[in-house]
């Protein structure tokens, strides 16, 4: 083997070792911000930690399978079934609801699930944006339980597989929220 083709495979080597740290030590960070009381939180975890810990999620807190959404119930199933569809299908804007005081758009745009929504009553007369962007690997990792139940691990799996980028957003009178993932232990 040729220097120049040793060094051409040293060099993939160093990069997929490099890509695969990387997903190893990113971190999750949650910043809120609560204007009316003047306080600030910051969350810094690592993902690996955070992939520990939802094992210790009580069985009880999954609420047996369902999820309620506007007062319904929708259990996992159903809702396996409806991302199974998404998935087939072109993006697209899947659900649009516009009120007088409020608005929700949920979409499928070529690797991610967006979801915003806007209320401008608020719960106190203030108002409150909402946009979270989760990739749509993440949602099928989620889905892939077995029953009645969620795979959180393989979600943060897939999440760490992903890489850095922003998750959730909230822009509101009141307080301000970002929860995003990146390799920097610490939150900028």
């Amino acid at each position: 083997m040729n220097a120049k083709k040793a060094t051409m495979i040293a060099l993939l080597a160093v990069a997929l070792t490099a890509a695969r740290a990387s997903a190893t030590d990113l971190w999750l960070h949650v910043k809120v911000h609560d204007g009316k009381e003047d306080s600030h939180i910051t969350i810094n975890l690592p993902l690996s930690m955070v992939e520990k810990a939802s094992a210790l999620i009580p069985a009880d807190a999954h609420h047996h399978g369902r999820i309620r959404v506007e007062g319904k119930d929708m259990d996992v199933a159903e809702l396996r079934q409806i991302w199974e569809e998404v998935q087939r299908r072109p993006d697209a804007t899947y659900v649009t609801v516009d009120e007088k005081d409020s608005k929700v758009r949920i979409a499928k745009r070529g690797e991610y699930l967006h979801i915003s929504t806007q209320d401008r009553t608020g719960h106190k007369g203030g108002r409150e944006n909402v946009e979270m962007k989760i990739p749509v690997e993440v949602v099928s990792a989620l889905l892939s339980g077995q029953g009645d139940e969620m795979n959180v691990a393989a979600a943060i799996q897939a999440l760490a597989r992903r890489g850095e980028g922003e998750l959730v957003t909230v822009d509101g009178d009141d307080e301000t929220v970002r929860i995003w993932v990146d390799a920097a232990s610490e939150s900028r």
